[in-house]
């Protein structure tokens, strides 16, 4: 996860951001930007409450060391630089190096079939490796997604390896070809340990203590294989709705390699000097950066366990990570030699924003950049636009709407650059146009070059006739799960034992949504209902049969 806001600029002054992006600033401006930071998130703390720890390092030396808040709120017991949090999916780079190390051991190889080490995995017709996992272009649906599909997902019962596993290779179809696409999924990394446990013939995590936490000095660091072992000096996590009360917000499974690390700010910073100085050796950190290379030859971001990119003007080796009520974030400049961790035990403030201040008051000033001036278009041309767009590959809907002289799609403010074409937050929006100039289908291009294509749909106000052809019982082998479409005059529901009910929102014709989900449903050659499928952000269609 990241926090990149990719911006779309067309023209950048080069010779100032080169100029920025090579400075290794002094010791002295980073602890001064570290602590005007830092000192505007205590002030906008509201106590009592959670908190976060933050550490700055410059040339591998810890320069910065503060904390803020409660890490545990029933006994009054301070957030302290020492403290210890869940760090999320920041330890998915460590899971990576674990696999990087093997393979200089000489024990496998990343472009080995995952089925090599994992027979139990179906064969899905194509090629699927340990890079692909690791770059999550393996096309595999999340663990945790599916399992909510079941009614008690992640933070609903205890999980642990053998169950994220089983329903892993349980499913018989992937999202896309690997290799073709990115998409996040933890289950990769989940195969991962698993590989890493049954080729060294150690347990996950003794593995990565003794060759990377015991070498570097990270004594303060662990995994949660055992959710239920005490860890001394753990900050509580903790979640709330809005300005409610803080609640207890803890993970309470057995499950690693895609996180399940317990760390702290200092130990952080210990691996990101290693990264600098490449104490471990220069082939693990170059394995580790290696951006990801799709079949059609794009880069992406995503390399290792780590995403690769620019942040204004830096380059920038970050990654992001939540779990429960834990939320961090963990970033390296390498040109730089400055690296920003920032741990927090509360659901707010956010640990990518707060690392991303400390960022800004250490580097900028940052050059201003020049953008191509909005075209000018008027509202009513806007219009012809305005509508809901049905994305072709998950189905899920996208708006485009005016508000308030304000055009916005799926949420992103609109710039019009002219002829059907638009920013959209960080990517470009192109329409095109029939012979009638009436707009046919859109496409959104991120920064690594994705393509997303959505057509127009009509909003759809199903009659009571029409619901009822949904209702009955359905069932998903591979997701384990019975659900009830059930029917209530002219509103529909999704139910499951023993008292879940989600209203079924009607999007466009036999397309449903509900919270975090979107639902859609098939037809035989004859117009009759004969499937329901199920999608979401990492499973892309979850196909459910009718009980009979």
């Amino acid at each position: 996860m990241s926090r990149k806001n990719f911006l779309f600029v067309f023209t950048v002054i080069a010779f100032l951001s080169s100029a920025i992006s090579a400075q290794v600033p002094s010791k002295e401006k980073v602890i001064a930007g570290a602590e005007r930071a830092f000192e505007k998130v205590s002030k906008a703390y509201v106590a009592p409450g959670p908190g976060c720890a933050a550490a700055v390092s410059l040339n591998g030396e810890t320069v910065f060391e503060k904390a803020f808040g409660l890490a545990d709120l029933e006994h009054n017991v301070p957030n302290t630089t020492q403290t210890i949090f869940e760090s999320g999916s920041v330890a998915k780079q460590f899971t990576a190096a674990a696999l990087v190390l093997l393979q200089q051991d000489g024990k496998l190889s990343l472009d080995d079939p995952v089925r090599k080490y994992i027979p139990e995995l179906p064969d899905y017709g194509a090629p699927l490796t340990i890079r692909h996992l690791l770059n999550h272009t393996a096309g595999l649906r999340d663990w945790g997604t599916v399992l909510s599909l079941t009614g008690a997902g992640r933070g609903d019962r205890v999980i642990n390896q053998d169950l994220a596993l089983d329903v892993i290779t349980h499913q018989r179809a992937l999202d896309f070809t690997p290799g073709s696409e990115y998409s996040y999924s933890n289950s990769g990394y989940n195969l991962a340990a698993i590989i890493v446990e049954r080729v060294s013939k150690q347990k996950f995590p003794a593995f990565v203590d003794e060759r990377l936490f015991k070498p570097l000095g990270m004594k303060n660091s662990s995994w949660r294989d055992d959710y239920q072992r005490i860890v001394p000096g753990r900050a509580q996590a903790y979640a709330r709705q809005g300005n409610g009360p803080w609640r207890l917000n803890m993970p309470f499974m057995n499950v690693y390699g895609n996180g399940g690390m317990l760390t702290t700010v200092g130990d952080w910073m210990k691996w990101n000097a290693m990264l600098d100085s490449q104490s471990l050796g220069a082939p693990l950190v170059t394995a580790l950066e290696t951006r990801g290379v799709l079949n059609d030859g794009r880069k992406i971001a995503y390399a290792l366990g780590l995403i690769v990119n620019k942040y204004k003007g830096l380059k920038d080796v970050s990654h992001g990570g939540a779990t429960a009520g834990y939320q961090t974030f963990l970033a390296r400049y390498p040109d730089n030699k400055v690296s920003v961790g920032v741990m927090c035990n509360g659901t707010s403030p956010g640990a990518g924003g707060i690392a991303a201040n400390i960022t800004d008051e250490i580097f900028g000033p940052f050059p201003e950049t020049q953008k191509t001036e909005a075209a000018k278009v008027s509202e009513d041309e806007l219009k012809k636009f305005v509508g809901i767009w049905r994305n072709e590959k998950t189905h899920t809907p996208a708006r485009f709407v005016i508000e308030n002289g304000v055009s916005r799609w799926s949420g992103a403010r609109i710039v019009p650059m002219g002829g059907g074409q638009f920013t959209a937050g960080g990517n470009q929006l192109k329409f095109t146009f029939d012979k009638d100039d009436k707009p046919v289908s859109a496409e959104t291009i991120d920064s690594d070059g994705e393509v997303t294509r959505f057509v127009p749909e009509q909003e759809w106000k199903p009659t009571p006739s029409d619901l009822a052809l949904f209702k009955g019982d359905w069932f998903s082998e591979e997701a384990g799960a019975t659900v009830t479409v059930a029917v209530d005059v002219d509103k529909m529901f999704i139910k499951q034992r023993p008292a879940t009910s989600l209203a079924m929102q009607p999007l466009y014709k036999d397309h449903f949504s509900v919270p975090g989900y979107v639902i859609w449903f098939t037809r035989d050659k004859n117009g009759k209902v004969n499937g329901m499928h199920v999608g979401a952000s990492r499973m892309r269609d979850m196909l459910f049969a009718r009980v009979k």
